[in-house]
C-alpha cells in the first residue's frame, strides 16, 4: 500500500532546451530536447517516491501515446499507476517547455489537439489504497474527483496536504478540506486580495482553516504560519540553477515525504527548501529530483542536520 496517494494532473511534457528564446518564422536547433512527465501532483509523487516514500497516483489519463508515455514514466520511478484509468477516445495532457539557458526562464505552452482531455471521476478513487495511506495530497485539478478523495480522507484519517496553484483559483473550494495547504506567494496574495505574504496567509487560514499555511517565495525561501498563530520563515539554499521548471511541484513532494519521515513543519520546509535547490541545478523536474542522501549530504554541507 502506499503512503501517498495523489489525485491530480500528470501530463506529457516535450523540453526543449536553448540557450535563447526562439524567433518566429525561423529554423533553429535546441540544445538538447528531453521527455518527462509533468504536472504538479505527478511530479510531486515521483519526488516523493525518489526519496523512499511509496506513493500512488490515482485518476485518468487518454488512450493515446502521450498518455502510455506518462504511465510508463511514472511506473519507472516506482509510483503506483494500477489505480489510473485509461479512459477510450481521450487524449492525455500534453505541454512543450521551453528552457532559456540565459536567462534562466521557462515557457509553457498547453498544447490542444483533437479528442478530450480526460476527466477523473470519484469512482476512480481506489478507496482501500486511499484508507491505508498517510496522505492524500491535491494539485486542485479534476475537482470532481478531488474532493471526493478529500472528504473519505477526513472520514478515514488521512491527512491532506494541497498544491494550492493554478487550479485552485478555479476550485478554490478544495481547500476547506485540507491540513496542510501549500501555495505560492503569488497564488496567496491573488486569492488573498493583498501584496502582503503575512496578510494572505492569515486570510487562507481564517477562510480555510488548515492546521498550517506554508507560503513558497522561491529564492526567498517562505513563510510558515501555523493555526496556533505562530509563524516562522524558512530559508532558500543559493545554487547555480539552470531549469526552475517543476521546483515548486519537486517542493510539495518533498515536503510530505519529510513529514512522513517524521519531521515537523518548519523542518519538512527545509528539507524540501534543499530538494527543490538541487533539482533547480539539473534539467527536467523528474529527472532532476534528488533521492535523499544526495540532499543529507548538500544539507551537512551547510552545517544543518534536520531533526525529526
Amino acid at each position: 500500500m502506499a503512503d501517498i496517494v495523489g489525485v491530480g494532473m500528470s501530463v506529457y511534457d516535450m523540453i526543449l532546451i536553448m540557450d535563447h528564446f526562439p524567433e518566429e518564422d525561423t529554423k533553429q536547433g535546441a540544445q538538447e530536447s528531453r521527455v518527462q512527465c509533468g504536472g504538479p501532483c505527478a511530479v510531486a509523487m515521483v519526488t516523493a517516491s525518489k526519496l523512499g516514500v511509496s506513493t500512488a497516483f490515482m485518476g485518468a489519463t487518454g488512450d493515446d501515446i502521450y498518455s502510455d508515455t506518462i504511465m510508463n514514466i511514472l511506473a519507472s520511478y516506482g509510483v503506483d499507476v494500477s489505480g489510473m484509468r485509461r479512459q477510450p477516445g481521450s487524449i492525455g495532457g500534453r505541454t512543450m517547455v521551453i528552457l532559456n539557458t540565459t536567462r534562466s526562464t521557462r515557457t509553457c505552452i498547453g498544447m490542444g489537439g483533437q479528442g478530450v482531455r480526460a476527466q477523473a471521476e470519484p469512482s476512480d478513487i481506489d478507496l482501500e489504497v486511499l484508507k491505508n495511506a498517510k496522505y492524500l495530497h491535491l494539485d486542485a485539478s479534476h475537482p470532481a474527483a478531488a474532493e471526493f478523495a478529500a472528504k473519505k480522507a477526513k472520514e478515514f484519517g488521512v491527512r491532506i496536504s494541497m498544491d494550492a496553484d493554478l487550479s485552485a483559483k478555479r476550485n478554490p473550494f478544495l481547500m476547506q478540506y485540507v491540513d496542510e495547504l501549500i501555495p505560492s506567494e503569488r497564488t496567496a496574495c491573488e486569492l488573498a486580495g493583498t501584496s502582503d505574504v503575512h496578510e494572505a496567509a492569515r486570510y487562507l487560514m481564517d477562510t480555510y482553516h488548515p492546521e498550517v499555511v506554508i507560503i513558497t517565495q522561491g529564492p526567498e525561501g517562505g513563510f510558515i504560519l501555523a493555526k496556533d498563530g505562530k509563524s516562522e520563515r524558512y530559508p532558500a539554499f543559493p545554487v547555480d540553477a539552470v531549469d526552475t521548471n517543476g521546483a515548486g511541484d519537486v517542493f510539495h513532494g518533498a515536503y510530505v515525504a519529510a513529514r512522513i519521515k517524521g519531521m515537523d513543519y518548519k523542518n519538512a520546509a527545509v528539507f524540501a527548501s534543499a530538494v527543490s535547490a538541487i533539482k533547480c541545478t539539473r534539467f527536467t523536474a523528474c529527472e532532476g529530483a534528488p533521492y535523499e542522501d544526495e540532499v543529507l549530504a548538500f544539507l551537512k554541507e551547510r552545517g544543518i542536520e534536520i531533526e525529526k
